[in-house]
């Protein structure tokens, strides 16, 4: 055994158990933030947590995984982003700086105003946003919404029109686990990408030993 190996296998009995499983994840954490299609933002917007019940903050969270497997990233506010601005001018700051936008809206546990309105305005504002300033949208809603929300919401507007949770009789495992979630979510991703790699690539290619 040279040298070489003896401080290689000393460094490595040093380490605890649990502290080479994390020293692991972070390797693979690593390796996936490699991936440019890793590192492509996108704006989750979605009802604040606290005015969701179990179940419905059960599904913007499995939303939210969802959205990482096909590897984008998504980031909402404020549990991912803040900024030191208004609130407006945080929005603006993600739509900016994101290549999508997936919305979700969900029946609240009671209003989320003074004036008693059964959703946040904000859940009209970003998508809004989001779709003058180009970003590929993604809506989802619960179908007790639909009757309660208008505007990009009243599913008018296609090809934005929404995908329906019946929640009623649809648990959150079998709405993400069906086929239209897992078509809209490839196609949207699709699209992130296709704006993703239009918008940061180069914009022209060397050609070598090419007669065009």
């Amino acid at each position: 055994m040279n040298k070489k190996d003896g401080y290689e296998e000393q460094s490595n009995e040093i380490l605890s158990h649990e502290e080479r499983e994390q020293h692991e994840k972070d390797l693979q954490d690593l390796t996936e933030a490699a991936s440019a299609l890793f590192r492509i933002p996108v704006f989750f917007s979605h009802q604040n947590l606290f005015s969701l019940d179990t179940t419905r903050q059960r599904f913007i969270v499995r939303m939210f995984n969802e959205i990482k497997k096909v590897l984008l990233f998504p980031r909402t506010l404020p549990n991912t982003d803040e900024y030191p601005d208004t609130t407006l001018e945080n929005i603006r700051t993600m739509v900016n700086s994101s290549y999508g936008l997936v919305a979700a809206l969900l029946v609240p546990t009671g209003p989320t105003s003074p004036q008693g309105e059964p959703y946040s305005p904000f859940l009209q504002i970003e998508p809004a946003m989001g779709y003058q300033y180009g970003l590929p949208l993604f809506l989802v809603a619960e179908r007790a919404m639909l009757d309660r929300a208008g505007g990009i919401w009243s599913g008018q507007t296609a090809p934005f029109t929404p995908i329906v949770w019946f929640s009623n009789t649809v648990t959150v495992e079998q709405f993400f686990n069906s086929v239209p979630w897992k078509e809209a979510l490839q196609n949207w991703a699709g699209q992130v990408r296709s704006g993703y790699f239009a918008q940061t690539g180069p914009e022209f290619e060397y050609k070598f030993n090419s007669h065009d």
